[in-house]
């Protein structure tokens, strides 16, 4: 298969020139200018960006891969949805009380029509929920052979754990966690600025949305932001959509944060009632309102994660704050790909990487998504990838 388009996005720069797709991996790159092929498809006037990896997503267009009542059947609807808005490659992020790791595993094993699951992201359920808004809701306490459950339920899937490094325990799970190859995570904390640190000496190497639900910079007490942004050895979880962290943050973020493009990884934080129209749905914490600008908020006003995929970040990026097109998808793609090892095969358009990319319009809608060499998305077929069941908890 040989697809032309005039805006290919690779590892070289921007190409005016042909993609050619061979079984599952990508077996040439050319430049029109160099050689003039025969297209199968002609995307002319369309973008090809490599494959979009969201390594924290609850849930998408209803589906909620936690969803213990549909089961499998959920993580199947979730990742077809997934790649109508680019998504290649995913964590779906839950947690295992109810054995939902078990159904994720079932479906990895299918390779159903959709996004490929690459791992699971567990935030939590070891969380201090205290965080912008002060509000304190207690926590569970650290169990350890807990932790041992989950990584056994996983099956050699659990990629990601994220919890709150303040609590009793955390440096003996981070040390569980590391030995089984699984990387651990600050979020939902409010410690400080040493205690952070400290936790990032134990173990933990990744930032849960940076900015949301942690303590703040003061110019007195630098908090967990602080040390997450002035530590170069961890890489940050972002949510782009300059509503979760408004755009002056983020251009903070990137002045502050060094070698920021190679240490950030954009991510949704989407719930399952990302993509849904607005309006008041039961969700995960109480009912929730999903705003006409994109917020997920509970009745008291407090974020309860996105309603906006990664691709929707990208174009905040590129088009509000002036980024480079090929820089933002190195950390929608190629970033959490090099963190969680798969930047051998995946997270850029380069020859003899799997063929994981989405065709967008110059308004960053998806259009067409394949996933090593299979086109899991079209836009003119995939009309309805909405869980129905959803829209019963719709409260007004």
């Amino acid at each position: 298969m040989i697809i032309y388009s005039k805006n290919i996005v690779t590892e070289q720069g921007i190409i005016d020139g042909y993609l050619k797709v061979e079984g599952s991996s990508i077996s040439d790159l050319v430049r029109k200018e160099t050689e003039e092929l025969k297209a199968d498809l002609d995307y002319s006037d369309y973008v090809i960006i490599p494959g979009i990896f969201d390594t924290h997503n609850h849930g998408y267009l209803g589906w909620n891969p936690g969803n213990m009542e549909e089961g499998a059947s959920a993580v199947r609807g979730y990742v077809k949805g997934l790649g109508s808005v680019g998504v290649t490659s995913i964590f779906p992020t839950v947690v295992n009380e109810s054995g939902a790791f078990r159904n994720i595993v079932e479906v990895i094993e299918e390779d159903p029509d959709g996004a490929r699951i690459l791992g699971i992201h567990s935030e939590g359920p070891y969380l201090n929920r205290v965080g912008e808004k002060g509000i304190d809701r207690g926590h569970p306490d650290i169990d350890l052979d807990h932790i041992r459950e989950m990584i056994a339920d996983a099956k050699g899937y659990l990629r990601l754990v994220a919890l709150a490094p303040e609590l009793p325990g955390s440096k003996e799970a981070i040390r569980l966690l590391n030995a089984n190859g699984i990387r651990a995570a600050f979020a939902h904390s409010n410690d400080t600025y040493e205690e952070a640190l400290e936790a990032f000496r134990n173990g933990i190497s990744v930032i849960t949305h940076t900015s949301n639900v942690m303590s703040g910079i003061h110019h007195r007490n630098m908090g967990g932001l602080g040390a997450a942004l002035l530590s170069d050895d961890v890489y940050n979880e972002l949510i782009c959509d300059g509503l979760h962290v408004r755009n002056e943050m983020i251009e903070i973020i990137f002045r502050v944060k060094n070698d920021a493009f190679n240490k950030i990884m954009m991510i949704s934080d989407n719930t399952h009632l990302g993509g849904l129209k607005p309006g008041r749905y039961e969700g995960a914490f109480g009912p929730c309102n999903i705003t006409e600008e994109g917020f997920c908020l509970t009745d008291t006003g407090r974020l309860a994660g996105s309603a906006k995929p990664v691709l929707y970040g990208m174009r905040n990026l590129v088009k509000n704050m002036h980024m480079p097109l090929e820089k933002v998808c190195v950390m929608a793609s190629l970033n959490p790909c090099r963190v969680y090892g798969f930047a051998d095969r995946k997270g850029s358009l380069r020859i003899g990487k799997d063929a994981d990319f989405a065709v967008i319009d110059k308004d960053f809608n998806c259009l067409y998504t394949y996933r090593e060499g299979r086109k899991i998305y079209d836009h003119t077929i995939d009309t309805d990838l909405f869980d129905h069941e959803t829209e019963k908890l719709k409260i007004d």
